[in-house]
């Protein structure tokens, strides 16, 4: 009797085809696309939290496998029996490189985090080794003698499996009908307070602009560069803060820590796909105002920055995201309509390729325009209830890289035929030596002329608020979320640095009917600004937050203290070391910034207002000083690891 493998081979029905090629996917490419994130999802997730994510993401697997198998068994029926290898081979060689995919992916990331180093893989180094992979497998597949015996080996191997695969994946979708995730908007916190008493607060308007470094904005200077006049105008009407802080060096953290009032240490959203832990999402800064009875919104083109990336979405009557033109982004979109999950940073790692086809398919073409975000804004501000205040966070992405301008800026600062496409430009995020820092001060050139046009579209939006009326009337909060670095021999962001140029960001804050500004030199932190606008709109104080409100300084009820401010870089916290053990600090105090991993690496303290490009390292000058600004460090990890140690013991 012929064996069931080779009946299966020369006869793929698509039974036979289908269940193959489930048994890859689901045991081989989703596993190793999970097991990239899994590391940071047990940061702040329960075991069984992540187990229930896991079951929304199996079933997928199937389909991509009927895909596949539809599409080889098309083949099969067309060619005849004869060709049984041929169709196998469609099924197999786009299977083979999803797995290969992931493994290559899974193997660069661990190499990224066990040795510190950001190794340098170019779109078309990973699409074409993979591709030359797949090209082989397919070369001897279609050979008639060797290709037939790898392919009953490898399907006897996946019929096997099959089984196996097929057990996983409904014991995955019984786990999702016991225990079903929350849709978005079905846990809406409710709206407070009566239209009337409401009406007697200002509105609030919040614009974060990506990547946006305090050096290169130079809002509140009154002279020099000003490649955002718009920025600057707005300064002249309001307090521009000189010394303003995030707390970390990307998106996921210091979104947060505008939400929470807490440092990343404490909401933990210290990877990039992470989620701030639930004990912190509710009451949040949006969450609160709606509690007052605000209409709260929230509009961006960077998932890492939507509420239902951070967990904090029921806190707002909209949460949307504006349109891109990034293939991967319509689908991990959708997976946002089950907020409360992980399935969105689970989902788009199963597709991770998808980010290298980008780079080629856009060429010198930006996939994100401030103007669809501002679009969106103003539709929600001209939609909104005039008997309630407004509340509106609106996030952009440009000058977040691909360093794209688009023409009406382009070429104002670099000239043509240099750093015009995508595929022309660094990999943002990594070291790179010396010898390129002169391609390195091109790439700051594009990025000066994307921050033109961030200028340029905020500058029509903030027209449109005055002509509506609206503007003279509200809150007007201006800042970023992070610097960008193009210096030190690291482009980007994120990773473990926390220099000036990636932590020292604008922070404008323009009250109801003011019209003159003044800069405000005070140190501050990112961690200010929830309990900031809480107490402007006359909100309760957020109960977790470690912040403090700024609302004194800006009023002239009071002056306030110096106090030492934070930033940390926690991207390698694992959930089984004690927080803080891989990370990296910077305290600002007075004048002085100390940058220490806690005796990793020598701790580096530097003098700002004697060397701003911090060259000169006085730790072993002062030892003292150094020791009480690490003692800042150890005292506060140390209160957070408790408070952590006791939420996953629960």
């Amino acid at each position: 009797m012929t064996p069931a493998p080779t009946r299966d081979l020369l006869a793929p029905t698509l039974w036979a085809l289908f269940s193959c090629a489930l048994a890859a996917l689901a045991l081989v490419w989703l596993p190793l696309s999970v097991l990239q994130l899994i590391d940071g999802l047990l940061v702040i997730q329960r075991p069984l939290e992540i187990a229930r994510d896991l079951a929304l993401l199996w079933p997928m697997a199937a389909l991509p496998a009927l895909m596949f198998a539809l599409l080889a068994w098309t083949v099969w029926r067309a060619f005849g029996s004869r060709h049984s290898v041929l169709a196998w081979g469609v099924l197999l060689v786009p299977v083979a490189w999803l797995c290969v995919w992931q493994f290559a992916r899974s193997l660069w990331l661990w190499l990224k985090v066990t040795t510190e180093t950001a190794y340098v893989v170019s779109p078309e180094l990973r699409l074409g080794v993979v591709a030359a992979l797949a090209a082989v497998v397919a070369t001897i597949i279609v050979r008639r003698h060797l290709g037939r015996r790898i392919a009953v080996w490898l399907v006897a191997q996946l019929v096997a499996l099959r089984s196996l695969a097929l057990m996983v994946i409904g014991v995955a979708l019984a786990a999702t009908a016991l225990w079903p995730p929350k849709l978005l908007g079905a846990d809406r916190v409710a709206l407070g307070t009566t239209p009337a008493a409401a009406a007697q607060r200002p509105d609030i308007i919040l614009i974060s602009i990506d990547s946006l470094a305090a050096e290169d904005a130079n809002a509140c200077g009154a002279s020099g560069a000003a490649p955002m006049p718009n920025l600057r105008r707005i300064a002249q009407r309001a307090h521009c803060f000189s010394r303003y802080y995030a707390t970390a060096n990307f998106t996921s953290p210091t979104i947060s820590s505008m939400e929470t009032g807490t440092l990343p240490w404490s909401h933990l959203a210290v990877q990039p796909d992470a989620k701030i832990i639930e004990a912190l999402r509710q009451p949040s800064l949006a969450g609160s105002l709606r509690g007052l009875g605000y209409e709260t919104h929230s509009i961006t083109d960077n998932l890492l920055a939507s509420p239902r990336q951070r967990g904090t979405h029921a806190g707002y009557a909209s949460a949307e995201l504006a349109h891109t033109t990034l293939i991967g982004n319509a689908f991990r979109e959708a997976m946002t309509m089950f907020p409360d999950t992980a399935l969105p940073q689970l989902a788009v790692a199963a597709v991770s390729f998808l980010g290298a086809f980008d780079v080629y398919l856009h060429g010198q073409d930006n996939p994100y325009e401030s103007t669809r975000v501002y679009d969106a804004a103003q539709a929600i501000v001209a939609g909104a209830v005039r008997a309630r205040p407004l509340f509106l966070w609106a996030h952009t992405l440009p000058p977040h890289s691909p360093y794209l301008p688009p023409p009406s800026t382009k070429y104002r600062l670099l000239g043509r035929g240099e750093l015009e496409r995508w595929q022309d430009m660094l990999p943002d995020n990594v070291d790179y030596g010396s010898e390129r820092q002169p391609l390195v001060d091109k790439h700051r050139l594009r990025y000066r002329e994307s921050m033109m046009a961030a200028d340029a579209a905020l500058g029509v939006f903030l027209d449109r608020l005055e002509r509506d009326g609206r503007l003279d009337q509200a809150i007007l909060v201006v800042t970023a979320d992070h610097g960008e670095s193009f210096e030190h021999g690291f482009i980007g962001h994120a990773g473990p640095l926390l220099h000036e140029a990636l932590i020292r960001i604008p922070l404008l804050i323009k009250l109801p009917r003011q019209h003159a500004g003044g800069v405000i030199d005070l140190p501050v932190s990112q961690a200010d600004l929830a309990p900031t606008l809480l107490d402007l709109a006359g909100a309760p104080a957020l109960p977790a937050a470690e912040g403090r409100s700024l609302a004194p300084l800006l009023t002239g009820r009071a002056a306030l203290a110096p106090l030492p401010v934070l930033a940390m870089s926690l991207e390698r916290q694992s959930r089984f070391r004690p927080l803080g053990s891989e990370g990296h600090f910077a305290v600002i105090d007075g004048n002085f910034k100390l940058v220490t991993s806690l005796g990793r690496q020598a701790p580096r303290l530097f003098d700002l207002s004697a060397d701003p490009g911090e060259r000169t390292n006085l730790a072993t000058q002062a030892p003292q000083r150094v020791a009480a600004m690490e003692s800042i460090v150890r005292a506060g990890l140390a209160r957070a690891e408790k408070a952590r140690s006791a939420r996953l013991g629960s």
